[in-house]
């Protein structure tokens, strides 16, 4: 009969360095959330202020202007998302509104 391995001592085990690891990775992750919370919500400041000096502009918008702010209305208003539930795909669905946003916005010039 075959001798079971002898366990190591837990002093031997890389609890300490396996939780500095963890708390390196959810340091990480909090700073990555940040710059891509950040880089998100930058972008939809730029929408806003194409879309508010166009609203604040004193000459008549062309017909195409008009109906890229109807397509831009109609793209917002069919977002559905749970925030509460904190789920990538929503996230993704904001990324992807946002970029669907700016193509819009870049035809502007």
């Amino acid at each position: 009969m075959k001798d079971e391995p002898k366990s190591k001592p837990a002093s031997a085990l890389p609890f300490k360095t396996v939780a500095e690891e963890l708390a390196f990775l959810r340091k990480t992750f909090r700073d990555l959330i940040g710059t891509y919370s950040s880089q998100i919500e930058g972008e939809i400041v730029q929408l806003h202020a194409a879309v508010q000096a166009d609203g604040d502009s004193k000459k008549k918008l062309p017909p195409s202007r008009v109906s890229d702010l109807r397509d831009m209305l109609m793209l917002l208003r069919s977002l559905e998302v749970k925030p509460t539930k904190g789920r990538r795909r929503d996230l993704k669905k904001v990324e992807t509104l946002v970029e669907e946003l700016r193509v819009i916005a870049d035809r502007w010039g």
